[in-house]
């Protein structure tokens, strides 16, 4: 989503800046007294064509459409001035005209490769160089008996540094597609490697991290570690694959009993590890005697009843993570010691 949204804001400016230069040359050639009656009528198209699209696209929220619209236009338009300057240098031998829309056509590829798929704006890069390339043979036979040699030059430096601009742009976009291509692997491989591959929720390493970026912070924070009581008798009885399936339903049932700040991951086996977020003693011990009862009362799927055991402890700033973690492991122990399927607090 990210990626769409920075690429309608290019396309935006884009055209602010489009309209921008549109008014500037139309100015310069006025007082310059260069531009011809079909230059000011194809200026003010021009214009009226932009705002309307930035409109579509800002306002309406229509930036396919606008995208559709100023492309064919820009296409339509420069392609037809081209061929109608390029008549007019060959009868009248004056080549600004043609010249300065020359100029202008790398545009269009580059608008091609910016605002179209990778292999639609190929096809139209290669179909605009295709009315370069005939402009440039006609200039070279005797369509025309044309005996402007400048023209003929211009337009072949015209068609080279064209085909240099397509071969750039495409270059640009293959660039842009292998980075892409390997941010996603990248992407997948961290979180692949921060997912438990059973439960689908964090693992250690993801709760190591998540627990040194929290412990840098201000902002208070518990942690619940849980046991699954008799959980290796659990495996010894019914096999590995129902184990499993306990593991799963257990994560289940946890996450339906935390609350949108909280973290949960696997810290190892059938032990579970909560970050309760901007959570001291009192309130992490409730939510905890809340896990431990919803779980309580769940019916699991082949061996029925399960319980847990809770140790909690909160962080404070003048200890360590892993100070914080050994007194909610000695307070899950207490638990178990205790009978299980309680939550013990760890008093720091």
């Amino acid at each position: 989503m990210k990626l769409f949204n920075n690429s309608d804001k290019i396309f935006n400016l884009f055209l602010l800046v489009l309209v921008s230069a549109v008014c500037f040359l139309w100015i310069v050639e006025e007082q310059l007294e260069v531009i011809f009656d079909y230059d000011r009528y194809g200026y003010g198209v021009t214009l009226a064509v932009l705002v309307v699209c930035y409109c579509l696209s800002v306002l309406a929220k229509k930036i396919h459409i606008a995208r559709i619209v100023v492309f064919i236009y820009l296409v339509s338009y420069l392609l037809f001035l081209t061929i109608i300057t390029f008549l007019q240098a060959a009868n009248t031998g004056t080549i600004y005209t043609v010249a300065s829309t020359l100029q202008w056509v790398p545009v269009l590829y580059i608008v091609s490769f910016l605002f179209l798929p990778t292999r639609q704006a190929i096809f139209s890069a290669l179909g605009i160089y295709c009315v370069m390339l005939t402009l440039l043979f006609v200039a070279h036979v005797d369509v025309f008996e044309l005996k402007n040699t400048v023209l003929q030059a211009m337009l072949l430096n015209a068609a080279l540094s064209q085909s240099v601009c397509i071969f750039c742009l495409f270059g640009v976009v293959k660039l842009k597609r292998t980075k892409d291509a390997s941010n996603l692997r990248a992407e997948k491989m961290e979180k692949a490697a921060n997912i438990d591959g059973l439960l689908g929720i964090g693992n250690r390493r993801m709760l190591q991290s998540r627990l040194s970026t929290m412990a840098s912070g201000y902002t208070p924070f518990s942690l619940l570690l849980i046991d699954i009581d008799h959980f290796k008798a659990i495996n010894d009885t019914h096999g590995h694959l129902i184990g499993d399936d306990i593991l799963r339903e257990m994560t289940q049932n946890i996450e339906s009993s935390l609350r949108p700040e909280d973290t949960i991951g696997r810290w190892g086996g059938e032990e579970f590890l909560v970050l309760a977020n901007g959570t001291e003693l009192a309130i992490a011990e409730k939510l905890a005697e809340r896990i431990r009862l919803a779980v309580e009362k769940q019916e699991f799927t082949t061996v029925g009843r399960v319980t847990v055991s809770i140790g909690v402890a909160q962080f404070q700033p003048n200890t360590s993570v892993s100070h914080t973690f050994s007194i909610a492991d000695k307070a899950l122990y207490e638990a178990k010691n205790s009978g299980r399927n309680q939550v013990a607090t760890a008093q720091t």
